[in-house]
């Protein structure tokens, strides 16, 4: 120890004890000027006290310190500036971040040229040539499709070949193949020794001139196009290409490829050879794609390409030299300076340079731009040309742009560099793992803003056996489920549009309504809800069978399409036949676009629908000749002679000048009102706001033709088609939220299928033809309760009825004493099969509180009302009791109608006034006694008789079978007796002053028709099936009539009722996946259908039962019951626990409801509306499980994939790249910052797979890439879906600095930030809390409260607080300060959607 102590003392500098002691007292703490300085003063005065004391600011101490600190400040952050350069995550400097990216294996990227395809529109050449016709072509441009001059083509070809060599004309292509699906040919032009690498010319681009060149193209089969490598004794390539679509099309033609740049070349003279030869390049801008070596003489002749690989390292030099098959390679490096450095092989692998190189180059704009074909239009070259003799000419090519370029990219900025740097060290420069596939494409491409890669396909697929896609994603595919479902479900849609000194009234009403009158849920609505509606109202209005309305040919001949109508009339007993004008209240719905089904008038079960598609002079004959052609042309031929029965009416999507001056004139008065269309007038009406049943929190009413025009200031009329009310902006401008009744067409699957990559838009598919997708209700499927019409028919022209005649079939079935001898299809129907209703005008005439006698005089039927009567089986009941249709089990036709019929009528069952003056009724009917019809007249007394033929005749013998009660005369109310209906001659046939008979009829439903159908019945589906929160289920999909021609019109409108009838119902019951989202689904179970029953018998408690026949089912069993009214309905309501939870609907007021036990006392079970339960119009898989024999819904889906998605079926693993474009996106900013530009156009597959074909090169050999681009979900403006439109209310904070404006404008930049696509991933949810809160965060100083409302009236509050994205699909909001609106506070009445 002593040795230590002695040698510390004597021979070391300092004791260590002393320099610990000293560290120990240092502040390593202090870094900057200020700290260090107060360190070393402190240091001094601890260690040193005595020796230094002087401590003032001006001393030489003190500056002597501060130098110290300012150096040591100096030095510590210099080491701290290099020790962040040390590290790829904080460094700074461009070439810290390059040299530690080429440490990991990456080399940051260039600029991208922007490329493409220009199309030749003109050639010229100066060599003396002629054309078959001998015309000279010498300097004369001939363009291509040149529709003045008719051997233009020739000419084209005859110019070009001239410049091809001998071997390679037209039709002798050097490389056939196919690039993007379209065939594609390359031809090479004989060109001059000496001639140019490239041809330059100049485009104005973005506001900027930019040089571009035409460059030799070469193709490789199925990928791309690429530039060859620089030769000057090669020949120039150009394409021809042919899409099959004719010469007009931009993709047939011939074809130019060009870049934007210039390309220069640097000659190196390598006398001596270097290992590991290194050439920097220091040129800005030279682009990532045109770098070419090639060894050449010293006269510049090319003896080698060299071949350029990633670097030139090792085991990846070894590789590619083995798998190019060549020795001569090099790799190119980025530059700090946008210049390159090119590193050659270390002779190991690779071939040492030795002699004189070439290192080609393009610089090019290192910027994102777009080139529009209208920025590069009538451009041309020159290019020197040998003939076939070996003389030179010069070909002029006149060329443009057809389609947007969009691929220039700029160098890779140092943030991407930093992140993809250490991405592709991880994936060591291969894509094997779903890790790689997600983050080594962007190390490869600077055009990557977003990725996200799937498997779609797993391994284990023999090559042998097409791969199973179940999804069509890439496979098109053909699918069947037996659980299908279709409804009907209302979906009516909101627009609005503003009105102000640039946008008027009458622009309004000439191009912005009819847009609305095209769409297809207004199309749906007018052919179902619409139509069924007036039907139902007024039964004749489309039923022409009631008069003599005849096809007649023109040119004559059995058959033809086109002709003319007849119609025959009698007047005093004499019949005449004339032209049918459609210019008559009567004859205007025989207008062009309207459907006629003509029938065969011998027999009337072979008819035919046809469409009229052109009518000329409304239907007059201009020439009586047989041999000239009809005013009217049909959609198919139509026998001479036949007869008209009904009509479709179609929904005409213009205005006339009258319509329109109506519009605008409201529009300008600034009112709400309605617009109805009557069919029979064919014209658009205006119904003002004290008509219109008004919406309920702008929700419309339903639809409803009974009180159509309306005048009585009573808000009846809730007959229009579209809604408008206004709302005030300002002085100048104020705007309308317009409401359009729609209805969508729905097809499910319960459980067997679901619909994915479902196209609303034609797609080619692989035989080259535009296919959409379809659904297919096949002939596997029975019939729907078909409905056979039975009409009191005269066989012997004596006016007076005395057959039933099927409408169907034609044939004619005589009653036998009580017995309607009415037949049924077949005998395996029962009386549960079938119910019947009863139409008739009964014989009434219209009264309209006129003089009886002017009642008579004027002999006019009311409209026809419908009468809903129930079946049962026979039952021996007598006959004045019955009151029901009876139908004896297995006998196969009607056995008994009842005794009579009764009618509660108001003042719209007939659609007249029945009452007269005297408050009494008049109606036709014969007279058994007479055996004529006369006139009778029925007291409010109850009594009626005959008043004879002339109606001035009283016969009190004579009584009538039409009896009142309960008659109200001013509320135009009571009760219609029609009696005695088993004597078949008190039938109504009878005739009023208009010749129009008036018959009754039997309407006979099947509810359960057992017949397959005739045909298969086909849709086209148009859109997935969003939910409120914007998530497509993929078990629905939204379904609309073929249309074969797209002119608007569909090829069959009634489709939807060969499938459905109006008394099919389905059941959905509403559950809570496991997602947390709330879906519906059909139901099953025991079912029981009261509709048509006034009342239910629970007499004995343990079982229901219809009132009016008894047929008792245990109530424990029963799920769901369907009853008319809520009073019905009420009568389960029990303390005995009886019917708990069992589900009622309610068919009057279309509420569901639910037997509930009651909270306090469980033994109470009342009716209460429910909302886990919804009932649509439909048809489904029979969901009645005590149904012996369930019926099935079969469906089909064809799925059709896009040829630009096809995929090799040898390969055992499908990775889908979504990808979202930074050109894309560039484009998508471009259109939401600035006004007026049109949303962009997505890259296609096909683009996306030529863009990114380099990766390929890195994928496994089991794995096959197929691109799809990001799409986006526009959110809240004008431009988005209606279901996602939606309208900002904000509560300012008193005392706020900001103006309104203000507040709106940074609230939408906020909405820009918050919706910014990095701070999203595909197919996230969006949820409006989450908005709310962030905008709080940011303006909580002048923001109280932030409510979001759907634009849609439809719409409630709360329907957009939660929006679902599609798996390829990100969010943007193109919400506008016109979309917020600032209020005092949050009430109801701003809450609602229609404010």
């Amino acid at each position: 120890m002593a040795t230590v102590n002695r040698q510390n003392n004597l021979f070391a500098a300092e004791d260590w004890k002393l320099a610990y002691k000293v560290f120990s007292q240092v502040d390593f703490q202090a870094y900057d000027f200020d700290s260090i300085r107060t360190a070393l003063v402190e240091y001094i005065r601890t260690n040193f006290p005595e020796n230094f004391n002087d401590y003032t600011e001006s001393s030489e101490f003190i500056a002597i310190l501060e130098l110290l600190a300012f150096l040591s400040t100096s030095i510590a952050f210099r080491m701290d500036v290099n020790t962040r350069e040390n590290f790829l995550e904080t460094a700074e400097r461009r070439d810290s971040v390059f040299k530690l990216a080429r440490m990991l294996g990456y080399n940051p990227k260039r600029n991208i040229p922007a490329s493409g395809l220009m199309k030749l529109s003109a050639v010229t050449t100066t060599e003396p040539l002629t054309d078959s016709q001998g015309n000279q072509l010498s300097n004369t441009k001939v363009f291509w499709d040149d529709a003045n001059n008719p051997d233009s083509y020739e000419q084209f070809i005859t110019i070009l070949n001239s410049a091809m060599s001998s071997t390679n004309r037209f039709t002798a292509p050097v490389k056939t193949g196919k690039i993007a699906n379209i065939n594609t040919e390359k031809y090479l032009l004989n060109s001059t020794i000496g001639s140019p690498i490239s041809y330059s010319f100049s485009i104005n681009a973005n506001g900027v001139n930019r040089s571009c060149e035409i460059v030799n193209g070469d193709f490789i089969d199925g990928k791309y196009f690429y530039e060859g490598n620089p030769n000057p004794l090669s020949d120039f390539g150009l394409f021809y290409r042919n899409d099959g679509q004719g010469i007009a099309s931009n993709n047939t033609g011939f074809f130019l490829l060009f870049k934007q740049g210039n390309l220069q070349f640097q000659d190196f003279d390598f006398t001596t050879p270097v290992v590991s030869r290194v050439q920097d390049i220091n040129i800005q801008n030279i682009n990532e794609t045109d770098v070419y070596i090639q060894e050449i003489t010293t006269g510049g002749t090319v003896l080698n390409q060299w071949t350029k690989i990633p670097n030139t390292v090792g085991q990846t030099l070894n590789f590619n030299s083995q798998t190019l098959g060549t020795r001569n390679l090099y790799a190119v490096e980025n530059l700090n300076n946008d210049g390159i450095r090119i590193k050659f092989p270390d002779g190991n692998f690779g071939n040492i340079p030795n002699g004189v190189f070439r290192v080609w180059y393009r610089t090019s704009d290192a910027v994102s731009y777009s080139i529009q074909p209208d920025d590069a239009n009538n451009l041309s070259v020159v290019l020197p040309y040998e003939n076939a003799a070996g003389q030179s000419f010069n070909l002029t090519l006149s060329f443009g742009l057809r389609s947007a370029v969009n691929n220039s990219l700029p160098g890779e900025s140092l943030n991407s560099v930093k992140a993809n740097a250490p991405q592709t060290f991880y994936t060591q420069n291969r894509m094997v793992s779903a890790q790689d596939y997600q983050v080594f494409p962007s190390s490869q491409s600077s055009n990557i803003n977003k990725l996200k890669a799937t498997n779609r396909t797993h391994a284990g697929h023999s090559r042998y056996i097409d791969i199973t896609d179940p999804t069509g994603t890439f496979q098109s595919i053909e699918s069947y489920a037996e659980d299908g479902v279709i409804y009907a479900d209302k979906n009516d849609f909101s627009e609005s549009f503003t009105i102000n000194e640039n946008n008027t009234a009458t622009e309004i009403a000439n191009s912005v309504l009819p847009l609305y009158l095209k769409r297809q849920e207004l199309s749906n609505f007018v052919y179902n809800t619409f139509r069924k509606s007036i039907v139902k109202t007024t039964p004749a209005t489309f039923d022409t069978s009631g008069r003599i309305i005849n096809w007649a040919t023109l040119p004559v001949k059995t058959f033809n399409s086109t002709g003319y109508i007849t119609e025959q009339t009698v007047a005093s007993g004499v019949a005449t036949t004339s032209v049918l004008i459609n210019t008559t209240a009567e004859t205007s719905m025989f207008k062009e676009n309207n459907f006629i089904k003509f029938a065969n008038p011998d027999n009337i079960a072979d008819y035919k629908w046809v469409r009229i598609t052109r009518i000329d002079n409304n239907g007059q004959l201009s020439s009586g000749l047989s041999t000239s052609t009809g005013p009217i042309t049909l959609s198919s031929t139509i026998q001479n002679g036949w007869r008209a029965n009904e009509i479709i009416s179609t929904l005409r999507k213009t205005f006339t000048a009258t319509e329109q001056d109506a519009i605008i004139t409201e529009l300008n008065a600034k009112r709400n009102f309605g617009l109805g269309y009557d069919p029979a007038f064919d014209e658009y009406y205006i119904i003002q706001n004290e008509n219109l049943t008004l919406p309920t929190n702008g929700v419309l009413p339903d639809f409803n033709y009974q009180n159509a025009k309306d005048s009585s200031s009573s808000n009846a009329d809730a007959s229009y088609i579209v809604h408008f009310k206004y709302n005030a902006i300002s002085n100048t401008s104020y705007s309308y939220n317009v409401t359009v009744r729609g209805l969508d067409y729905v097809v499910q699957s319960k459980d067997n299928l679901k619909f994915y990559n479902v196209k609303n838009v034609k797609v080619t598919d692989n035989t080259t033809k535009a296919v959409r997708d379809t659904i297919t209700f096949n002939t596997l499927n029975t019939k729907p309760g078909l409905t056979e019409v039975f009409k009191w028919y005269d066989n012997d022209n004596d006016n007076l009825g005395e057959q039933w005649h099927s409408q169907e079939t034609g044939e004619k079935y005589t009653p036998r004493t009580t017995m309607p001898n009415i037949p049924l299809r077949s005998r395996n129907y029962y009386w549960y099969d079938i119910n019947c209703e009863w139409q008739s005008t009964f014989g009434l005439l219209r009264a309209q509180g006129d003089s009886g006698a002017n009642v008579i005089t004027n002999n006019r039927f009311v409209d026809e009302a419908i009468v809903n009567i129930n079946t049962f089986y026979e039952d021996n009941t007598v006959f004045a009791d019955r009151t029901n249709i009876t139908i004896a089990n297995i006998s196969g036709r009607i056995e008994h109608f009842p005794g009579k019929i009764i009618v509660d009528f108001d003042n719209t069952t007939f659609g007249y006034n029945i009452f007269d003056a005297d408050g009494n009724v008049h109606f036709k009917q014969e007279n058994t006694g007479t055996a004529v019809v006369e006139y009778y007249k029925a007291f409010a007394n109850g009594s009626s008789h005959s008043f004879g033929i002339n109606g001035s005749t009283s016969n009190t013998s004579a009584t009538g079978k039409i009896t009142i009660t309960n008659a109200n005369t001013t509320a135009q109310t009571g009760t219609l007796t029609y009696d005695d209906l088993q004597t078949s001659a008190a039938f109504l046939h009878a005739a009023d002053s208009s010749s129009n008979f008036s018959v009754d009829k039997l309407n006979v439903i099947y509810l359960n028709d057992k017949e397959k159908l005739d045909k298969d019945i086909k849709w086209t589906i148009t859109d997935t099936f969003k939910e409120a929160d914007g998530y497509c289920d993929p078990r629905k999909v939204k379904v609309a009539p073929i249309d074969s021609n797209e002119d608007l019109v569909p090829d069959d409108p009634l489709q939807y009722d060969d499938f459905v009838n109006s008394e099919m119902l389905v059941f959905f019951e509403y559950y809570t996946d496991f997602d947390g989202y709330t879906y519906d689904k059909p139901v099953s179970g025991v079912f029981l259908d009261y509709r048509g029953e006034i009342d239910i018998n629970l007499d004995d408690v343990e079982f229901i039962s219809p009132a009016s026949y008894i047929k008792q089912t245990l109530a424990s069993t029963v799920d769901y019951l369907i009853v008319d009214t809520l009073a019905i309905a009420e009568k389960l309501n029990n303390v005995e626990t009886r019917y708990n939870g069992m589900v009622v609907y309610v068919t009057e007021s279309k509420k569901v409801y639910q037997m509930t036990a009651s909270s306090t006392a469980s033994t109470n079970i009342t009716l209460l509306e429910t909302t886990d339960y919804v009932v649509r119009e439909g048809r489904a898989s029979t969901q009645n499980t005590a149904i012996q024999d369930p019926q099935s819904v079969i469906i089909k889906w064809n799925h059709t994939a896009p040829n630009d998605v096809r995929i090799d079926p040898s390969i055992s693993n499908v990775v889908e790249m979504l990808i979202l474009t930074q050109t894309y996106y560039t484009q998508i900013l471009k259109y939401l910052n600035v006004p007026g530009t049109a949303y962009p156009i997505a890259p296609t597959s096909e683009e996306l797979s030529n863009e990114f074909e380099k990766l390929n090169e890195f994928k496994s050999a089991s794995d096959t890439i197929v691109y799809r681009s990001a799409k986006f979900k526009l959110l809240f403006g004008a431009d988005a879906e209606d279901t996602f439109k939606a309208k900002f209310k904000i509560v300012k904070l008193p005392g706020s600095t900001l103006s309104d404006n203000e507040v709106k404008s940074r609230v939408i930049a906020l909405m820009k930030q918050y919706f910014d696509v990095n701070n999203w991933e595909f197919g996230e949810t969006f949820y409006f809390t989450e908005l709310s809160s962030f905008i709080h965060q940011n303006l909580g100083n002048s923001v109280g409260s932030i409510i979001i409302l759907p634009k849609n009236t439809a719409g409630t509050f709360g329907d957009l607080f939660q929006v679902k994205a599609e798996p390829n699909e990100l969010f943007i909001s193109t919400a506008t300060v016109n979309d917020i609106s600032i209020v005092e506070k949050i009430t109801s009445q701003t809450l609602r959607t229609d404010r």
